[in-house]
């Protein structure tokens, strides 16, 4: 969504905050489902039918699976999750809010009943999870386990409340005026002086600063959504963890995009370690799934690979470069450097985003 609209969204998805508190206890939460299902009517028919598809034929199918087929219906299901990404990704005329999120989150829900760490899910509780609106539309990808316990810790706090509600405050600041506003303008009066590079260094200091924009936009619209889900009373789980503090790529993997992160480590780096017994084909396939959730594309193959190599560095010379102080100063200048430096290294080959 570009802003104006996510502006909409976000003063949709704070009427949650209300709903909450004035519905009866027990009836809470079927009432927020219910608000999130009008509010993805309003903006977007075609995911309401997509969403409630995925919560419906989720909890039935895997309610109504015999133990004998877990195997198959968990295939079946995942087929069709991830070929329904796809197609929704080659029909652009429909504006599409969230799928690549609510689809990882009914893959975690079908392959965890798979491992048999998670029961079925009710009904009730299937739409109450995926027809969730704050973590809709960019997540975080939180995980029904967590969300049903939060569910039922759920009480009011007038502390919790505030920090919710500074946390939206921030949030706000950081996806409206920092990248809406300030880093669209540097952004553009970059443009001119840094046209004087060499064109490799020209996209590779205009892919740092969109590095920069993004963090400011995925942070803010997360800390967004934590903020108001604090506010109805429910903590989930973190996206961000002081990223741009990171010593290397390995360090920054773990603090950016956390639930993503989790997601692929639990289910493929972990799987496909487990079953090969090398960490590398793990760190790529895994890093290929990261660059392919973002986009089908061979941009986001060629991609994951760079950002794997910077792993594979990050681990090789681990314990051999600059410490204190100076590790402080050069490690997150280093690992801006190399995310950034993707963008002009395929654009070498031909291969843009």
């Amino acid at each position: 969504m570009i802003a104006l609209e996510y502006s909409n969204f976000v003063w949709l998805a704070l009427l949650t905050v209300p709903i909450s508190w004035m519905v009866p206890r027990s009836f809470a939460f079927d009432a927020v489902a219910l608000w999130s299902a009008i509010v993805v009517l309003l903006l977007s028919p075609p995911t309401l039918i997509w969403l409630g598809l995925i919560a419906v034929c989720v909890s039935s199918l895997l309610h109504d699976s015999p133990d004998r087929g877990r195997g198959f219906m968990t295939g079946l299901i995942c087929f069709f999750l991830i070929g329904g990404l796809i197609a929704a990704r080659s029909l652009p005329t429909f504006a599409w809010l969230g799928g690549a999120f609510f689809t990882l989150r009914a893959l975690h829900v079908t392959l965890d009943w798979w491992m048999g760490t998670l029961p079925s899910p009710t009904l009730r509780e299937s739409l109450r999870y995926f027809f969730f609106l704050p973590v809709i539309p960019a997540g975080p990808i939180n995980r029904l386990p967590h969300f049903s316990t939060q569910l039922r810790r759920r009480r009011w706090d007038l502390p919790t409340f505030a920090t919710g509600f500074e946390r939206f405050l921030l949030g706000a600041i950081f996806f409206f005026v920092i990248s809406g506003y300030g880093m669209d303008r540097v952004i553009s009066l970059a443009g001119g002086p840094l046209g004087v590079l060499p064109p490799f260094l020209e996209i590779w200091a205009l892919s740092a600063l969109s590095w920069i924009d993004l963090f400011f936009a995925f942070a803010g619209s997360t800390h967004i959504a934590l903020g108001i889900t604090l506010m109805i009373g429910l903590a989930l789980e973190e996206n961000f963890n002081k990223p741009w503090c990171a010593r290397n790529l390995l360090d920054f993997w773990t603090r950016w995009h956390m639930t993503l992160t989790r997601w692929v480590q639990d289910y493929v780096y972990q799987p496909i370690v487990g079953l090969t017994r090398k960490p590398v084909i793990g760190l790529l396939l895994a890093m290929l799934v990261i660059g392919l959730w973002h986009a089908f594309s061979l941009y986001y193959v060629l991609w994951a690979f760079w950002q794997s190599l910077g792993i594979i560095l990050a681990r090789l010379i681990k314990g051999r470069g600059p410490s204190g102080r100076l590790a402080f100063a050069i490690g997150p200048l280093g690992v801006l450097a190399w995310l950034s430096a993707a963008r002009p290294v395929l654009d070498l080959i031909g291969v843009s985003q």
